[in-house]
């Protein structure tokens, strides 16, 4: 993984949501920001931020840009600031990640959210309405859905490990099935090896959470929980606390409203079958 470090004035972060008085009157103070790419080529330098876009350019949603399919698209964004990141044209479908360090040192569980956008495969934390960190993650895959809805993370744990889905190894040693399922039976002579899901992030009392784990950008590879980048995961990990509200919603948030939801859109909607990440505790894991 390769990163790009750059410097960029708040009050471009801050443009899609703004007056244009307010954009006119906006602070040039600097502030940290780093962007990511996990599997790509990125190249390295540094660059300080011109003025922020001219209002009439500035949609209302720059999370969901129109045109990028376009031949002529051109992204206009200046470099650095969170519009130009999400008006690339392969966002929302990359593995690049934003980070704003500065808003991540300000988060406290009342002024942040984390909201889980199915249908992009991403996820953005927000503090005081801004975004702090944009990340690929990979939900449930059909049969596995993600439950959609607003939830708390109830606990973290560094080295947390699944009760159900993991690895059958035999007496031999040797790996027979690499996606196990334990619900299903132990085979004779066999062991089961829990599947790791490190620096979890519980968001239900039966085994949906955000944890680092293997991600493809746009596609959904889970049993049900929120894949996050390994190096990502531990970054939110660092900075996320438990109480702090997750939204996993079936449609994209509103950039210009502060990342807003409607609530239709985040109905809880259970997976199908019950069937969860972790079975409940009488189902006996063996290590």
């Amino acid at each position: 993984m390769r990163t790009l470090s750059l410097l960029t004035l708040p009050a471009l972060l801050l443009a899609a949501c703004s007056s244009t008085q307010n954009q006119q009157n906006a602070p040039a103070h600097r502030n940290r920001v780093t962007v990511s790419t996990i599997g790509n080529a990125a190249t390295a330098g540094t660059a300080t931020t011109a003025a922020p876009a001219e209002p009439s350019r500035i949609p209302g949603n720059i999370l969901d840009l129109p045109g990028k399919d376009s031949p002529t698209y051109v992204n206009s964004y200046p470099e650095g600031s969170y519009a130009h990141f999400v008006a690339q044209k392969k966002y929302p479908k990359t593995l690049a990640v934003y980070s704003n360090d500065e808003l991540l040192r300000s988060l406290t569980r009342d002024n942040s959210k984390i909201i889980i956008c199915i249908p992009q495969q991403r996820a953005r934390l927000y503090v005081n309405n801004r975004v702090a960190l944009d990340w690929p993650v990979s939900t449930g895959t059909y049969g596995h859905e993600t439950p959609t809805g607003v939830f708390r993370v109830m606990e973290k744990d560094k080295d947390h490990k699944s009760n159900r889905y993991g690895r059958f190894i035999n007496e031999n040693g040797r790996t027979t099935n690499s996606n196990a399922d334990l619900s299903k039976g132990l085979p004779k002579g066999h062991t089961f090896r829990a599947a790791g899901m490190p620096n979890w992030l519980r968001l239900t009392p039966d085994g949906v959470g955000i944890h680092g784990g293997r991600v493809v950008a746009g596609r959904r590879l889970s049993h049900g929980c929120i894949r996050t980048p390994y190096d990502v995961a531990a970054k939110l990990f660092e900075h996320a606390v438990v109480g702090m509200p997750v939204y996993i919603s079936r449609a994209v948030e509103d950039y210009s409203r502060g990342g807003y939801v409607k609530p239709i859109d985040v109905k809880y909607r259970p997976k199908p079958g019950n069937d969860y990440t972790d079975m409940p505790v009488q189902v006996k894991t063996i290590e």
